[in-house]
């Protein structure tokens, strides 16, 4: 621990935004600091019903599991052995839990997604695999709880991107995407999967880099439409979306300039200020309570943070940008590692790396593990005692409903009657953002009157609805989820 701490003695350029070290947590198969494939990580996935914080373990080849109420591992999770493979698995790559459905799912790295049920022990998780028509190297992934359906690119030519509708476990969307990407998220403002695009040719200088939308609305056949050019071109990472400002941060690594990563005003198209400071970046992770941004920029050549160079040209940060105005709040120090994830709930915030603290003389000092920080900046809102939504039909439909948040008890409860559904309703459900994450709310569909269909909605939630976010009323016609109608929270 005192070497752990030692590294917090480095000077700093840039002040750290109020985050703090608080400890590393070893990882068991992970060799000593130095050995081969230490941290070979991909992406993090949290569960904020059970509280568990997954890893995907490119060195064990299985799926890390944290409990972050005491920030201790608990167990690994094997991806399918590697007997089923033709080729050994490159992953696993992207990490995801869809909350209201309970389901773990993972990108292979090769051709496959694979799904737990963690409501029950399975033998083997659902598996989904791609014929190579389709692109290889199954990468990053979101999930659209509109229409319960997870989207995964290929990162390798053909490049697509591929819609799995959870509830259905049938493949919904095969859309060819114009061209390379990496990460991509969820938007809640407008139910819209955002890209991350690298390009990645080299060529014509990334010019095709910059970020991407899919409209699930437009059907399975839609097209990917460019939302905005960012100059000079980014070669797009990691991304994610603060579900009120709008506001997109987005990772930049590659490329012939190390340009610092990129903000952008999904709303106007407007490019913000660069995050020069701040580059070489994959992860980027967003937190609701703080309405924060944690990017990972350990391949990143900025000098300006004061924080100790690795072995290579580059100095590993942690930028911490604010989601209201997209400006840099600070960086903190960390080793060689690429990836970041968070627990909205304490605020913790996790950092797996292969080094720790960074030397510019020798990559077998230090330890290796999962660093945890501490944010310690107060909640960007005040707890929440009343909140409303007042939505409107989208899309043609006539449906309306005014949903009512306050708090009951010691948790906040939701409710709402919406009317006017789509003819065909089975079953709709209301999409909240909150303070830890865009909850689901289930709703009864009374079908006494089919030519006036209505619906009864009474759940608890984890969080307080984000004052100024989108909330969206789904329903399911028998063909997966759409949108009926939107609106913005207020209250207090």
């Amino acid at each position: 621990m005192f070497l752990l701490l030692g590294a917090l003695a480095w000077g700093q350029g840039l002040p750290n935004g109020g985050v703090q070290f608080s400890q590393n947590i070893t990882i068991p198969g992970w060799g000593t600091t130095g050995s081969a494939g230490n941290a070979g990580v991909d992406l993090m996935g949290y569960n904020p019903v059970t509280r568990m914080m997954y890893l995907a373990d490119k060195k064990n080849i299985k799926i890390d599991v944290i409990d972050t109420h005491a920030n201790v591992i608990v167990g690994q999770i094997p991806i399918p052995p590697a007997s089923v493979y033709t080729t050994p698995p490159t992953g696993p790559n992207g990490v995801l839990v869809a909350v209201n459905l309970q389901q773990l799912v993972i990108t292979d790295g090769l051709q496959s997604v694979y799904v737990w049920d963690l409501r029950a022990p399975q033998a083997q998780p659902d598996a989904y695999t791609f014929p190579t028509s389709l692109g290889t190297d199954t990468d990053g992934i979101a999930y659209d709880p509109v229409n319960q359906t997870v989207y995964v690119v290929t990162d390798n030519p053909p490049e697509y991107l591929i819609g799995i509708n959870l509830a259905y476990k049938k493949v919904v969307a095969q859309i060819p995407l114009p061209v390379s990407s990496d990460l991509i998220t969820w938007n809640s403002i407008d139910g819209k999967v955002y890209i991350a695009a690298e390009d990645g040719d080299g060529t014509d200088n990334n010019a095709a880099a910059g970020v991407y939308a899919y409209d699930p609305a437009s059907g399975p056949s839609g097209s990917v439409k460019l939302v905005t050019k960012i100059g000079p071109p980014c070669p797009g990472h990691g991304i994610d979306i603060d579900p009120i400002s709008n506001i997109a941060v987005m990772g930049c690594f590659g490329g012939t300039n190390d340009i610092g990563d990129v903000v952008v005003n999904l709303t106007t198209g407007a490019p913000l200020p660069t995050l020069t400071d701040v580059g070489g970046t994959d992860a980027v992770v967003y937190n609701p309570n703080l309405r924060r941004f944690y990017i990972s920029g350990a391949l990143g050549t900025a000098t300006t943070s004061g924080c100790p160079k690795g072995t290579g040209p580059f100095t590993p940060v942690m930028g911490i940008a604010d989601g209201v105005t997209g400006k840099l709040d600070g960086v903190v120090c960390i080793g060689g590692g690429h990836i970041v994830g968070v627990d909205p709930i304490t605020n913790d915030v996790y950092v797996p790396v292969s080094q720790y603290p960074a030397d510019p003389n020798s990559g077998t000092t230090g330890v290796n593990g999962v660093l945890v920080f501490r944010d310690t900046t107060a909640p960007a809102q005040a707890p929440v005692t009343q909140a409303q939504a007042a939505l409107t039909g989208v899309a043609g439909s006539a449906a309306t409903a005014t949903v009512q948040m306050s708090v009951v008890g010691r948790r906040m409860h939701a409710t709402a009657s919406p009317v006017g559904l789509p003819t065909g309703s089975v079953a709709a459900w209301l999409t909240v953002p909150t303070t830890v994450t865009n909850e689901w709310l289930a709703c009864a569909v009374d079908a006494a009157n089919p030519g006036n269909l209505s619906a009864i909605c009474s759940e608890d939630m984890l969080g307080d609805p984000l004052i100024g976010g989108t909330v969206t009323l789904s329903v399911d016609t028998g063909q997966g989820g759409i949108a009926a109608a939107r609106g913005t929270v207020t209250g207090h």
